[in-house]
This record gives structure tokens, C-alpha cells and sequence, in this order.
């Protein structure tokens, strides 16, 4: 683990509503249920998923002044320790899911190359027509061939394996791909789920390649650390538990963060952010009366997407943090 000589580079609030103006301490404005427009400032990270319930906004700050800009197709705002990049794949692109996919993740990588001494440690990627099959049966779905083409691109390298990030991959209305990471000074300590096989060793069934993310990552900081968890929903192995049934789901899915928050020495750490994917309304009542933990606090947000098996009914995501 890394000397703790490093505060914590950043911090968030989830708001309402998106401010008018973004400060300069600001990295990132990451707004849910957006009409995405080529806004001027790559700060702003339009999501365009439905809010069901609970605030749409996240702000992401730190302490000083930020450095934005754009390079090579990506977005980015860099701080003295943390940096947020964002690029957006068109739709027209996305008929090639696999290429678009790893040209994207080539970029980010080479953003990450001209940066020594940054790690990316947190991705959320977007994928609009999720569940398209465009030939090839299965494996010609939409979310298949992104799991390939960033494999092609992360595995190029011997034991990336141990370096994923934490990741979520959600389908959304539209049909392009938006990504956008967290990067910061220290590269974290990888945490995985021992009631889960890890994403990066399922078996064929699940594609040609396995998905390329970590359960979670644990940052360790001076006044504090911080478990950024993946996307995690009912799966058990590698198999999705209790298909079908949303409250069983809901229950697997918590059984799951709670054994990641054990592991990670963070079982009684307060979470500053939780996100809970549902396919539709209808999914959110049938799960609501067990949900009682992520909806009773007012920072949880309810969005309407894809989850990435047909079978998984929600996906949960949380950010925990201690003093």
C-alpha cells in the first residue's frame, strides 16, 4: 500500500440540479437524464438515463484551481492529484461496436501514458443499444463486442489483470458509447469477491472475452480511504441468481456489497454516493420494499437503463468513504 502522505484529492456532492455556472475547483458535473448538446465545457458529463428517483446531479471538486482542456477527442479536467476525462462515440461509429470500443479505450490509455505517474481507477461506460445483435449471433450483441474490443486494447499488456478499475457498464436510450474515467496519483489496491468468480475470468458463455474491471478499488488517503465499487448485481460464480425476481435480485445484490465491504475493511464505512440501475419502473416497485437501505438515503439516485445480462433485473454501485 502507498505512504499515506496524500489527503483525499477530491470530493462530491449530489445535487439537484446541475449549478449555472461550473467553478474552477470543479472536475467533473455529472448530470443524469441530460439532453446531450456539445456543451463547451468538458466538465460537464451528460448521462442520458432517466432519474426514477433521487438527486440527478453529482459534482465532483478538489482544492485548487483545474486545468481543462481537450486532447485527442477527450474532455478532461486535471487537479494538483485527480483528473476526469470523458469522450463520446457517435452513434454512426457504434455500428462497428468492437472497433469504436477499442479505438476509444486506445485513447484513453495513450491520455493515460503522456500523464506518468497517474492511474485510471474508475470507468462508467454507457452504452446506447446495449442489447443490438448485429450478426454473429450472441456474440454479435452490442455489449459483447464492447466487452472485446476493450479487452483487445487493456489486455495488451502482461497482468493487467491486477490493474482494472473499478467499472459500470449500463445501456442507455440512443445508440452511442459515452465513457468517462477517474484518475488519480496512487493506483489503489484491488478488492474482489470471493462469492463471485472475477469479471475477467468468466467462462465463454458469457462472450468472447470476459469483461475487463476489478469488484472495487480501496484508496487509502492521509484523513481517510474510500471503496470505489463496481457495478455489482445478483450473480453468484459467474451465474445470474434468481432471474426473474427483482426483490431476490435486490437481496443477492446487497449480500454481494456487503461481502466487498468486509473484505475491503469497510463494513460500517457510510456511502457518499449510490446509484441503483433498474430496467423500469416497474422493476424499482418490485424491488422498493427491499431497498429500504439504498432509498432511505437522500443522496441515492434510481436511474432507468439496460443492465448488461437480459436476465439481471438491477445493478447497484456505491461509493464509501471513511473519516
Amino acid at each position: 500500500m502507498p505512504p499515506l502522505s496524500a489527503p483525499r484529492p477530491y470530493r462530491l456532492r449530489t445535487l439537484a440540479h446541475a449549478p449555472k455556472e461550473l467553478g474552477e475547483t470543479v472536475l467533473a458535473c455529472v448530470v443524469h437524464d441530460a439532453r446531450i448538446t456539445d456543451d463547451a465545457d468538458p466538465r460537464l458529463i451528460q448521462v442520458p438515463l432517466p432519474v426514477l428517483s433521487g438527486s440527478a446531479v453529482e459534482l465532483w471538486e478538489t482544492e485548487g484551481p483545474v486545468q481543462i482542456g481537450r486532447e485527442a477527442g477527450i474532455g478532461y479536467a486535471q487537479g494538483e492529484a485527480v483528473l476526469f476525462a470523458q469522450l463520446r462515440v457517435g452513434a454512426d461509429a457504434m455500428r462497428d461496436a468492437r472497433t469504436a470500443t477499442a479505438s476509444a479505450y486506445a485513447e484513453l490509455l495513450a491520455f493515460f501514458a503522456r500523464r506518468p505517474g497517474w492511474h485510471w481507477v474508475r470507468s462508467w461506460n454507457y452504452i446506447g443499444d446495449i442489447h443490438r445483435r448485429d450478426g454473429n449471433g450472441d456474440d454479435g450483441e452490442r455489449y459483447r463486442q464492447f466487452v472485446l474490443g476493450r479487452h483487445e486494447v487493456l489486455s495488451a499488456e502482461a497482468g493487467f489483470e491486477a490493474r482494472l478499475p473499478a467499472a459500470t457498464a449500463i445501456g442507455t436510450r440512443g445508440a452511442a458509447l459515452l465513457i468517462y474515467v477517474l484518475g488519480t496519483r496512487q493506483p489503489g489496491v484491488q478488492i474482489e469477491n470471493p462469492r463471485q468468480v472475477s469479471a475477467f475470468r468468466y467462462p465463454r458463455q458469457y462472450g468472447p472475452r470476459s469483461p475487463s474491471f476489478s469488484r472495487a478499488r480501496r484508496l487509502d488517503w492521509a484523513d481517510g480511504a474510500d471503496l470505489i465499487v463496481s457495478g455489482t448485481a445478483s450473480v453468484v460464480g459467474h451465474e445470474t441468481a434468481h432471474p426473474g425476481d427483482a426483490a431476490r435480485q435486490l437481496r443477492e445484490t446487497l449480500e454481494n456489497l456487503q461481502q466487498l465491504r468486509r473484505d475491503a475493511g469497510a463494513h460500517d464505512w457510510p456511502s457518499v454516493c449510490t446509484k441503483l440501475f433498474v430496467r423500469n419502473a416497474a422493476t424499482l416497485a418490485q424491488a422498493r420494499p427491499l431497498a429500504g437501505s439504498l432509498l432511505g438515503d437522500d443522496r441515492a439516485c434510481v436511474l432507468e437503463g439496460e443492465i448488461c445480462r437480459t436476465d439481471l433485473a438491477l445493478e447497484v454501485e456505491v461509493l464509501l468513504q471513511s473519516a
